[in-house]
């Protein structure tokens, strides 16, 4: 028998519409009976509502009320974003039972397809509250969980098993993430694992791709971001017969300086970024033939204009000869860098000829 009140991570708009005002809000979690939907502002409980939702084309509505408020503050002390949960009301008209029937095939299609992820997932954190909402989100798709709330039962985890991804707080007791990484870094067998770290503190970011972070997520965050960067991380992470040559902080050596580099020593490598996306830029003979980052479909010309802006993050290059025997494509890494230095040049440009405008509008207005 299924459990009714099996609850899935997602993220869809949903329209609500209560005290004579409509907003969209973000959907976090859906049951069959309710809704977790985020909200800067969240409504009193008992507050009755209207929401909307888009199935196969038609838009569809339920009554429902508030059953609990979280606000900010609460929220961020459990490493969560502010709304409320709803509960739907008893289905009566025909549009509510349309709405009923679409909200169980969208859990129904969920719980199919939860298994899909296969992944096994080390998350460590000082709140328990934290580790139990983000192992049930983590296993709804379709993960294995290891807890930790210490440095030290990270490390004892990944002997265990080797993980996937690991997911660490930073400011973790007896041993903070950013020295996880580190001791990881320190085994043979475990120094290949992606390790997202997550923190309060946003300035953290640097600490954390300096280290060797995979990837950062701010606090609070949600159930649904944290199973999106572990669901890319793998797929992005070199195999342990990459050789590593070359790594470094963007900080230091900007993208543009390295790539020159590779054009002049006619190099032939993938370059892995870690930054806000994982990223990678294929070279053959000091020019690129191909790129990509998580996130983002586009083609490698246009993904080189946005990786030419990264200020931050990590690098490494890898001795693997890329696979792109088909293509035709191939980009002088000069040319690259000029057309990205136009571009910047008349966008600064246009900001000049409209900074005039902008501060004459706005002595007109205080006249």
């Amino acid at each position: 028998m299924r459990r009714q009140a099996d609850r899935y991570t997602m993220d869809l708009p949903v329209d609500v519409t209560a005290q004579g005002m409509t907003q969209r809000l973000s959907l976090q979690d859906l049951s069959r009976t309710g809704m977790f939907l985020q909200m800067t502002a969240p409504f009193p409980v008992g507050t009755e509502l209207q929401v909307a939702i888009i199935h196969e084309g038609r838009r569809l509505y339920a009554l429902a009320n508030v059953m609990y408020s979280l606000p900010a503050a609460e929220a961020h002390s459990l490493g969560r974003v502010a709304g409320v949960g709803i509960a739907f009301q008893q289905a009566i008209t025909p549009m509510d039972h349309l709405f009923s029937i679409a909200i169980e095939r969208t859990v129904r299609e969920r719980r199919t397809s939860a298994r899909s992820l296969g992944l096994h997932v080390v998350i460590a954190d000082r709140s328990v509250r934290v580790l139990e909402r983000m192992s049930t989100a983590l296993d709804e798709a379709g993960c294995t969980v290891a807890i930790a709330t210490t440095g030290m039962e990270v490390l004892a985890a990944c002997l265990r098993k080797t993980p996937d991804v690991v997911l660490v707080e930073r400011d973790l007791p007896v041993m903070d993430g950013l020295r996880v990484i580190a001791e990881l870094a320190n085994d043979p067998s475990l120094c290949m694992v992606p390790v997202i770290i997550t923190s309060e503190q946003p300035s953290d970011i640097d600490l954390a791709f300096e280290a060797g972070a995979m990837d950062f997520i701010a606090k609070p965050f949600t159930a649904v971001e944290v199973v999106a960067r572990a669901r890319r991380l793998p797929t992005a992470q070199p195999v342990a017969s990459d050789r590593v040559v070359l790594r470094g902080s963007l900080a230091e050596l900007g993208l543009p300086a390295l790539l020159t580099m590779l054009e002049i020593e006619r190099k032939t490598g993938r370059l892995v970024l870690f930054g806000a996306q994982t990223a990678w830029i294929d070279v053959v003979d000091g020019r690129i033939i191909g790129a990509g980052a998580s996130g983002l479909s586009a083609p490698a010309r246009a993904v080189m204009m946005s990786l030419l802006d990264w200020t931050h993050g990590t690098f490494e290059l890898l001795v693997t000869v890329p696979d792109h025997a088909d293509t035709d494509v191939v980009y002088p890494i000069t040319h690259l860098l000029l057309e990205h230095a136009r571009i910047r040049d008349e966008q600064q440009a246009r900001t000049d000829q409209l900074l005039p405008r902008i501060q004459q509008r706005r002595e007109l207005a205080f006249a």
